[in-house]
């Protein structure tokens, strides 16, 4: 790798002969070689993407340098070797390299003197793959199933997850201190302010107040949000679907209806008015051919005999010729294979329970009158920029609530749209309390994302936590995380927040301690 050496002071040609040498010696490349005041040292370090680049600074004093190694660039910066010219001996320097992560930003490592070195050091060390324990800020807010907040009756802290553990193997396997901190109330993701600043997590990776990040982070550039954060490898592809209530079952009166269609109901009606008529006709003619009355020439009697005969129940008297018979055979035969069916399928129906006709596309939803609900504004802006008409539509019924989703599902207001996972274990929590199916996942989902490590901007520690974060994805822990998650779904909770226990002493029932030998491969 390449470094850039950085010049600070007056005595020019003094610096570039120490620098010439020093270069030389340590069999290094200069990519580049600047002279500046010392007051300008924060302008030193050049754009982002030169941040992997390995500096070399002379000239500037200790305080400068550790000073340097605080800003926003330095923190951020892997290597940084600063030679402090000594007051006392000509032509002496103290070799002072950065920690990164540590407490101590700055630490003197060895003494250049006479074109060498006192004792030989390792200029630019390996410094991420272990950070020896420095604490490391995570944000983090209780998301099911990737973070998990429950309490013992001892009032114990147990904080547990599929992503939770995920930052415990990368605290192993990276050997630093997890600090888990929440983002400001109902801040979660975070949103743009018109000032251009961001809340949530976004603004605390932003601005520093947080290292890492987890709880269903997507990679995604929407509003500019890589300006703020970066993102790890992906470790997981989800779909984002909504969580409507089920509909309560169709009254059991009902089933009297259910054995036909409604067309079938139709041309039912339709027969037995015609039925009536038929056999008033048949009656008159019989009783005009015969010379003497029937009981069928009247209406009434006509249509009650119809009836009887649509309820399989015997009629009172026969008809009196031949051709009256025959139609009234026929019309028995039409209505005892009706009434078999009828009550067939009647007893058929009564055995199971009916359920309505249900929401299972986005198109669907749009011809309903609910709400869709979410604790971000992602999904909404998303449907606002959509090319298909229903779903830019249901934008304008999208209501961001900053707590709580679910009870707008259970009471039948809203939908809740969110990621499949967390979804499912939503569900499998809300029907175990119910003891029944309350809440359901919509068939048709949307949207794709790939979730990850939510990063600081050209964070060092994006190539480290990268490689650890594949071989987890290779190894397959993270469905066993999330499998063991779900089994504590039913499980009751306490609400509270992270700040009723110490962040950083927790207990978990997916506990790491069989999965030793896969993070000492990392």
């Amino acid at each position: 790798m390449r470094e850039t050496v950085v010049k600070a002071g007056n005595d020019f040609t003094f610096a570039n002969k120490i620098v010439e040498e020093f270069v030389k010696i340590c069999n290094k490349n200069v990519l580049d070689f600047q002279f500046s005041s010392a007051k300008g040292y924060v302008s030193f370090l050049p754009p982002a993407l030169l941040y992997h680049v390995q500096y070399i600074i002379v000239g500037l004093s200790v305080a400068n340098l550790k000073a340097l190694s605080n800003t926003t660039k330095g923190r951020k910066t892997q290597h940084i070797v600063g030679l402090v010219k000594s007051k006392v001996s000509p032509g002496e320097f103290s070799v002072y390299v950065n920690q990164v992560y540590a407490k101590q930003r700055l630490t003197f490592l060895s003494t250049w003197r006479c074109s060498h070195f006192t004792r030989k050091p390792t200029l630019f060390p390996d410094k991420i793959s272990n950070l020896h324990g420095a604490t490391l800020k995570v944000a983090a807010f209780e998301f099911p199933p990737d973070v998990v907040y429950d309490q013992h009756d001892g009032g114990q802290l147990r904080l547990y997850g599929r992503e939770v553990e995920l930052i415990r193997a990368l605290s192993t396997a990276c050997n630093f201190t997890v600090n888990f901190l929440e983002p400001p109330p109902r801040e979660v993701w975070g949103v743009r302010q018109p000032d251009g600043t961001w809340t949530g997590i976004a603004g605390m990776l932003g601005s520093g107040a947080a290292d890492l990040a987890i709880t269903n982070i997507y990679i995604t550039s929407l509003k500019g949000r890589t300006d703020v954060q970066h993102y790890s490898s992906p470790f997981d592809q989800n779909v984002n679907c909504i969580m409507l209530r089920v509909p309560p079952p169709e009254p059991r009166w009902q089933a009297l209806l259910w054995p036909f269609t409604q067309y079938t109901w139709f041309a039912l009606a339709v027969g037995l008015l015609l039925s009536g008529p038929l056999l008033y006709c048949m009656g008159r003619c019989s009783a005009q051919s015969l010379g003497h009355s029937s009981y069928l020439e009247s209406m009434m009697s006509s249509y009650l005999h119809a009836i009887s005969m649509h309820l399989l129940e015997p009629a009172a008297r026969e008809p009196n010729t031949n051709t009256s018979r025959v139609v009234v055979a026929f019309l028995w035969l039409y209505t005892m294979v009706l009434g078999m069916s009828y009550c067939s399928n009647l007893t058929a129906f009564l055995t199971v329970t009916r359920q309505p006709r249900t929401i299972d596309t986005f198109k669907d939803y749009q011809e309903s009158n609910l709400s869709i609900v979410e604790l971000g504004s992602i999904f909404g802006d998303l449907m606002m920029g959509s090319t298909i008409d229903y779903i830019k539509e249901l934008s304008k019924r999208y209501i961001t609530v900053p707590s709580d989703p679910e009870s707008w599902v259970t009471h039948g207001r809203a939908g809740y749209i969110s990621s499949h996972r967390y979804l499912q274990f939503t569900i499998t929590k809300i029907n175990s309390e119910y003891r029944t199916p309350v809440v359901r996942i919509m068939k048709e989902c949307a949207w794709p994302f790939s979730s990850a490590v939510g990063l600081q901007s050209f964070s060092p520690l994006k190539p480290r936590i990268d490689e650890v974060v594949n071989k987890i994805v290779q190894s397959g822990m993270l469905s066993l995380w999330f499998d063991e998650t779900l089994r504590t779904a039913s499980q009751p909770e306490v609400p509270f927040t992270l700040a009723d226990s110490d962040k950083r002493t927790v207990s978990t029932p997916g506990s790491l301690s069989g999965t030793t030998g896969m993070l000492s491969k990392l």
